[in-house]
């Protein structure tokens, strides 16, 4: 069973990768879209947006948790984590339906509700499938793989989303709303069909279950504290993605106020995914030969100095913009395809600790962190611009406006980026480790299987 499992590894990991190829579909527009359609198009002050943003994430503090706890401890004849995609899905598909087309005026009300509860059934169905992926492998490198594949489809989903807009540009498309609304189509109709395959053909591993008393709840998070290598991918992601959405958030502003290269938003970004594809392989090269930790770290600083230029262009600097973005995206590929494997990494030491595989727990605080940094990221990015008189709406801005709009985009997160480095470079769970621990499940599930 085992070897058959092995076998079928790669096979099984492109099927499972599938529903990411509609991915960014649902989640450009969230990251990327929403602070300038909702203030741009739609009025609302965008330090409103960004509180929006905020308070949505910080639901999530709730929602992710409670999600990741029960998907461990759901059982049934659609699987642990199936059962939750499949709760998630139609709750996701009518909440971007709603943000990224709203068929009535939008006030804050309305932002505030639909941008929650599209948030919030994003986790529902995001952690458990991220949790599955992790049990795909047992091994180092596998799982790496597995979040190659499924990071890989994710980064060619964006470039696909970015197709999409460019081919709006093109057609005479004005604004956010009609591309918005094509992403929304394209979402709606590709994120079932997608998960159809992958529910139907991808199976759930077997659970491991060590047999071992499980933990109370004040045992468990005693656990989860004295798990080293996930306190540090806790304290090194949460700084990461605190940066990182700084400049996400404020990626089409910059283009549109600044560079004055609002149609050149596709093809840069296009492009940046496309390095970010390339660059897959050789993360995972790089991986196998120092460790999927310190390749990280190494991928977290190429990003934070490519962002180091930018401040000081020109408006007219276009083309030397698009080359830092581009080659800043090398580096979203170790983010892409490590972070992941990282985590299912640590679950073992918690599988040894507690006898049972709490993936979903995992993830959900990873994601749970994650999105603490996220929407720290967006309230920042939204809000410190202001603070210097920028405003998206105002048609002229100052150039000290202006200049503080390009220092948060890009001086600020390349600061946090480079503070979060050493949390990955100083990661001990080596390739030896992991395989210690792995050695000492499987003995302790065939001593089970055994008695």
């Amino acid at each position: 069973m085992k070897q058959d499992w092995l076998d079928k590894e790669t096979g099984i990991s492109i099927l499972y990768a599938l529903p990411f190829l509609a991915h960014a579909m649902a989640l450009t527009p969230l990251i990327t879209f929403i602070p300038g359609f909702y203030s741009g198009e739609h009025g609302l002050p965008l330090q409103l947006v960004g509180a929006i943003i905020f308070a949505a994430r910080l639901f999530d503090i709730v929602v992710e948790p409670t999600v990741g706890i029960l998907s461990d401890r759901t059982r049934g004849p659609l699987g642990r984590r199936k059962s939750w995609i499949l709760a998630g899905l139609p709750i996701l598909m009518l909440g971007c339906w709603m943000v990224f087309a709203p068929p009535v005026k939008v006030d804050a009300l309305y932002a505030g509700f639909w941008i929650t509860i599209t948030f919030a059934a994003f986790n529902v169905l995001d952690t458990p499938y991220k949790a599955w992926g992790a049990e795909l492998s047992r091994t180092y490198m596998g799982r790496a793989r597995v979040a190659g594949w499924r990071e890989g489809f994710g980064s060619l989903s964006g470039l696909l989303a970015l197709i999409l807009i460019f081919i709006m540009q093109q057609s005479g498309s004005e604004g956010l709303s009609d591309t918005m609304f094509a992403m929304a189509v394209a979402f709606v109709i590709g994120m079932p069909i997608l998960f159809a395959i992958t529910l139907t053909l991808v199976p759930e591993p077997p659970i491991e279950d060590l047999h071992i008393q499980p933990p109370t709840l004040k045992e468990s998070f005693k656990v989860i504290g004295e798990n080293k290598p996930f306190m540090m991918i806790l304290g090194g992601l949460g700084v990461l993605m605190a940066g990182g959405i700084i400049g996400a958030t404020l990626h089409i502003i910059v283009m549109e106020k600044y560079f004055d290269a609002r149609k050149l938003f596709p093809i840069i970004l296009g492009s940046e995914s496309i390095a970010g594809i390339l660059s897959i392989p050789l993360w995972l090269w790089l991986a196998k030969r120092i460790g999927k930790h310190r390749a990280m770290a190494i991928g977290v600083m190429w990003m934070a100095v490519w962002s180091a230029p930018i401040p000081l262009l020109k408006p007219d600097d276009d083309m030397l913009y698009a080359a830092c973005i581009i080659i800043r995206g090398f580096g979203g590929g170790a983010l892409a395809v490590l972070i992941g494997a990282m985590i299912a990494d640590v679950v073992d030491i918690d599988t040894l600790k507690t006898g049972q595989a709490r993936n979903g727990l995992y993830f959900a605080m990873v994601g749970m962190l994650g999105k603490i940094g996220i929407a720290f990221g967006a309230l920042v990015g939204t809000t410190l611009p202001t603070l210097f008189g920028f405003q998206t709406a105002n048609a002229v801005n100052s150039p000290e406006a202006l200049f503080a709009l390009l220092v948060t985009y890009a001086w600020v997160p390349m600061v946090i980026m480079g503070l979060a480095a050493p949390f990955f470079w100083f990661y001990p769970l080596t390739e030896q480790e992991q395989k210690r621990l792995r050695f000492e499940i499987e003995r302790k599930l065939q001593a089970k299987a055994e008695a």
